[in-house]
């Protein structure tokens, strides 16, 4: 099937695309755009993660996916965080969440402004998302926005002793085990 120009992808058409591509994806706006490479500390993190929210979703209705689980945004953007909670039915060949419902996003230092300003309002837009968490992949800091009763809210924790409570999934994430196996420079 030949491809659209990039300004015209559907989602449909951006889905079959990017399944025959080896790097990372987006769209925007209908347009295709290649995502930032990850480093072996960013690719870490967000499998530490993976691993602690496997261990504690195991058998239950929510279950965390990996980097390659899309969210359609709005008609003609789609985004891929580093992880996703999706508390929807499994359809086993969908590439989108049903319901995601906590977005995960390391951040790196070259996507930080962009990830942390405009993919959130992204986010927030979706009425299905209860938690965005922003990991810093330098320092012991992680930002937590909130869907509270009176809109969004935000948290930060800065110690790898804090303990980050997820309640609309049932989990909880430490620090310590977000950062395990890391270090951090002086």
């Amino acid at each position: 099937m030949p491809h659209p120009a990039a300004s015209q992808f559907s989602e449909e058409e951006f889905f079959h695309f990017v399944q025959s591509r080896d790097e990372r994806w987006e769209l925007i706006k209908g347009e295709a755009i290649v995502m930032a490479v990850t480093t072996q500390r960013h690719r870490d993190i967000a499998a530490n993660v993976l691993t602690s929210l496997h261990t504690q979703l195991r058998d239950k209705r929510c279950r965390p996916t990996v980097a390659n689980t899309a969210i359609s945004i709005s008609p003609g953007t789609v985004r891929y965080p580093d992880s996703v909670v999706d508390c929807g039915g499994r359809v086993d060949q969908c590439m989108s969440a049903a319901e995601p419902t906590v977005v995960i996003d390391v951040l790196s230092p070259f996507t930080c402004d962009f990830d942390s300003h405009r993919k959130v309002l992204e986010y927030r837009s979706k009425v299905e998302i209860a938690s965005i968490l922003l990991i810093d992949a330098t320092n012991a800091c992680v930002l937590l926005h909130y869907r509270a009763a009176q809109g969004w809210s935000e948290g930060i924790y800065g110690n790898l002793d804090d303990v980050i409570s997820l309640p609309e999934i049932g989990a909880r994430l430490a620090l310590s085990d977000i950062y395990s196996g890391l270090e951090f420079a002086p």
